[in-house]
């Protein structure tokens, strides 16, 4: 799914629920979906347990192609040229 990143913000906490550390960044987004008159927003959550390089290359602005797992979790991520 091609997005527009709006915003970036770190994510580092430890999870209530399992007592594990969580770190990464949450993509606040913008993109077209047909069901939506205008456009439609979403917050995406990158772990850095996905060890994906390109995550500190992105800057407001720029659009990123998210790919998603079938349980809906993101596997990759690429900034689009």
């Amino acid at each position: 799914m091609k997005v527009k990143v709006l915003g970036i913000q770190l994510v580092d906490y430890v999870s209530h629920k399992t007592g594990n550390p969580v770190k990464g960044v949450t993509l606040h987004s913008v993109f077209k979906d047909a069901k939506v008159e205008g456009d439609s927003v979403s917050s995406i959550f990158i772990s850095d347990n996905l060890n994906l390089r390109c995550v500190a290359d992105i800057k407001p602005g720029m659009m990123v192609d998210v790919e998603y797992n079938n349980r809906g979790y993101v596997c990759d991520l690429a900034i689009c040229k």
